[in-house]
């Protein structure tokens, strides 16, 4: 189940960021930290890029909305995100899309399925 609400996570980022792309912003940000959220194992987390970036003279930190890594980001690097004008506080890869934790949930969900096919096979 936690597969399934993964790649739902996923596909929306992916929505949003192809709907920001003709009207974003590419602004260079600094990775300034790491937020992490549990990720279901006991003891994982995911680490999410936080980063800071200027548009039209205001400062700005948010966390890379369609980001999630299982190692910390180079404090002090730089990076290009998208930035709808609308939505300052909502940075997004641009090379994003769907990334290794959505390939990690459609390689489970499919297992699952077969798994469950194999299952009601033996019965």
């Amino acid at each position: 189940m936690a597969s399934l609400v993964t790649m739902a996570r996923e596909m929306r980022r992916n929505v949003t960021l192809r709907q920001i792309r003709p009207t974003a912003l590419e602004v260079s940000a600094e990775v300034v930290g790491d937020r992490a959220t549990r990720s279901g194992k006991p003891g994982a987390y995911f680490l999410t890029p936080v980063v800071r970036y200027h548009i039209d003279g205001k400062r700005y930190e948010a966390e890379i909305a369609n980001a999630t890594y299982r190692r910390p980001a180079d404090v002090g690097s730089f990076t290009t995100v998208l930035v709808s004008p609308d939505f300052p506080y909502s940075p997004m890869d641009p090379y994003g899309g769907l990334g290794a934790t959505l390939r990690g949930a459609l390689v489970t969900a499919v297992l699952s399925t077969l798994l469950l096919i194999w299952q009601i096979a033996l019965l």
